[in-house]
């Protein structure tokens, strides 16, 4: 005998497949999610009904018949328009806002910048305020918000669901973000590094749809890693898994040989292998030529032809993240590494540069078959993220919701 709460997982976990089969292939004939989940029909008509009085899914009128004749069969899709997910962003200096339906198309957008050392209260408050704003102007009632999803830099504590640490956001360690934002919206909240919910929007909207073995690998403000395992997200024993930021530099060359141009008596390669740094190290190399003093970041990146210095200092950057990226191939054996950032989505120089040391380092390994791509979501990756992990309250995602679930 099932206990009560054994037989509601199971309705449960139907309705979550069902849905998911829906989401994936509809519009869908009743009848064939039966066969394709292979229950009854009575139990998937019984669950299909139930959902679309909850108003998750709709009917959209009538498929073809089949070659025997008979009744046409009722097709069922995705209901985007009755229920809908907040993505909330944590960067060091900007809060970016999403709001999404249950497609996880980004129906509205906001940010807002924040002073470092800003106190939590102040920009809570402002989120708030931001968030009803979003609402307002989009037609939403807050009841028709089912999750929100928080993507953070740092180590996540995720049972008491709040921040463990980040060296970018001192001061926010003891903040209850999970019980705040469940409290005040009254749904469930889920939170993860932002690293992390890269790799889950890449994996599930982006460049790693259909791989089961992924390594994600950003650089932005620093350098980490999102590592999916056999479809699970590998968070580790206290939330550090991927944090290759913290890698240190004398393990992975000669400095003085290798890297002149940006080793300055840094310690972690997550010191060099940030944008802000790269930039401000090539921006520096410029300003002593009046007619280059100028030039955008974002332009030299792009750039298809570069002066010897900056070629110079791009080629230490990629041997470097090539390093790194090396090890992870090593370690885990992905079937697919995404680079994902600015600086390596923007210029096609410095991303076959980082893949021509991957592949240099690979020599005899022999099960050395890993595809390097770029990241296909740009700069809103991380709040696609915190989409995708806000809506697995009703999807299967590839992340354990009830460690992260208040």
């Amino acid at each position: 005998m099932f206990k009560k709460a054994d037989t509601q997982l199971i309705k449960l976990l139907n309705e979550i497949q069902i849905l998911n089969l829906i989401r994936n292939e509809g519009p869908i004939a009743r009848i064939e999610v039966a066969r394709r989940v292979q229950m009854s029909k009575v139990a998937v008509f019984d669950i299909i009904n139930r959902l679309v009085e909850a108003g998750f899914v709709i009917d959209v009128g009538k498929g073809e018949s089949t070659s025997r004749g008979g009744k046409r069969p009722s097709l069922v899709k995705l209901n985007p328009e009755n229920h809908y997910v907040i993505g909330i962003v944590f960067k060091r200096r900007e809060i970016q806002i999403a709001l999404a339906n249950i497609e996880a198309e980004l129906l509205n957008f906001t940010k807002f910048k924040m002073r470092v050392g800003s106190l939590p209260g102040d920009v809570l408050d402002k989120i708030f305020a931001k968030i009803e704003r979003l609402l307002k102007d989009s037609g939403i009632k807050a009841e028709q918000i089912i999750s929100i999803g928080i993507g953070i830099p740092g180590l996540i504590d995720y049972e008491k669901g709040k921040l463990r640490f980040a060296d970018t956001l001192r001061g926010w360690d003891d903040v209850s973000l999970v019980e705040i934002f469940s409290q005040r919206y009254n749904v469930p909240v889920f939170i993860e590094n932002d690293v992390k919910v890269i790799s889950l929007a890449e994996s599930i909207l982006g460049a790693g749809k259909e791989k089961s073995n992924i390594a994600c690998v950003w650089v932005g403000e620093g350098v980490g890693a999102g590592l999916i395992i056999n479809n699970q997200l590998l968070q580790g024993h206290s939330g550090g898994a991927g944090e290759i930021g913290y890698l240190e530099l004398d393990r992975f060359c000669e400095l003085a040989q290798r890297l002149p141009n940006l080793h300055k008596g840094q310690r972690y390669i997550g010191d060099i292998l940030s944008d802000v740094y790269l930039e401000e190290v090539i921006l520096s190399r410029l300003s002593g030529r009046g007619d280059l003093k100028r030039m955008n970041f974002s332009r030299i990146l792009k750039s298809k032809s570069f002066f010897p210095e900056i070629k110079d200092i791009l080629d230490e950057f990629a041997y470097l993240l090539g390093m790194a990226c090396s090890t992870l191939i090593k370690v885990i054996n992905p079937e697919l590494l995404i680079l994902s950032g600015k600086v390596v989505e923007h210029s096609d120089y410095l991303f076959q540069k980082v893949v021509d040391q991957i592949q240099a380092r690979a020599g005899e390994v022999p099960f050395f078959s890993t595809e390097i791509v770029k990241g296909a979501l740009g700069e809103r990756a991380s709040l696609r993220g915190a989409i995708v992990m806000a809506l697995q309250v009703i999807f299967e995602t590839r992340t354990a919701a009830s460690k992260h679930q208040f």
